[in-house]
């Protein structure tokens, strides 16, 4: 269900497995004379601004329907937040984004919002850890990597 390209939340792969693919592919790619440029990604506050709607459509997309995308539903809607900053409290709004850090779903579903951004991404490799996320392709002429860059 998780991309295979995910090295974080799935059992068996780690920060060290999704470094050694990465390297992998390098060195085979500089042992056959080309050169690999990189793109590397790494989404500010990620959990924080995953959209409940976009989640839920996404989770739809991956197959959950009935009982369970209500049960989703019902632990991301009606969340509320306020600050408090020298005593003086904030009016108390409504979420419309964010998955719960610390919670054990959590990183599921972070994991499911961020699942289809390798099917976006047509002429180079993808590694993804959580929210950080490697661009890497093989460039053998100028043209190469100006074509990579403007199809991505």
């Amino acid at each position: 269900l998780i991309q295979k390209l995910q090295h974080r939340f799935i059992s068996g792969k780690s920060c060290v497995t999704n470094l050694l693919e990465v390297l992998d592919y390098i060195g085979s790619e500089l042992d056959n004379g080309g050169q690999v440029d990189a793109i590397y990604l790494d989404l500010s506050k990620a959990f924080d601004k995953v959209s409940h709607s976009r989640l839920k459509q996404k989770l739809r997309m991956a197959g959950f329907g009935g009982n369970l995308i209500q049960w989703f539903d019902s632990c991301l809607t009606n969340r509320q937040q306020r600050v408090t900053v020298l005593g003086a409290t904030s009016a108390t709004l409504p979420l419309t984004s964010g998955i719960p850090q610390g919670s054990i779903l959590g990183p599921v579903l972070f994991a499911l919002h961020v699942n289809d951004l390798p099917d976006a991404v047509k002429f180079s490799q993808v590694a993804m850890f959580a929210d950080d996320t490697k661009l890497f392709s093989t460039i053998k002429t100028k043209n190469d990597c100006e074509q990579t860059t403007d199809r991505n």
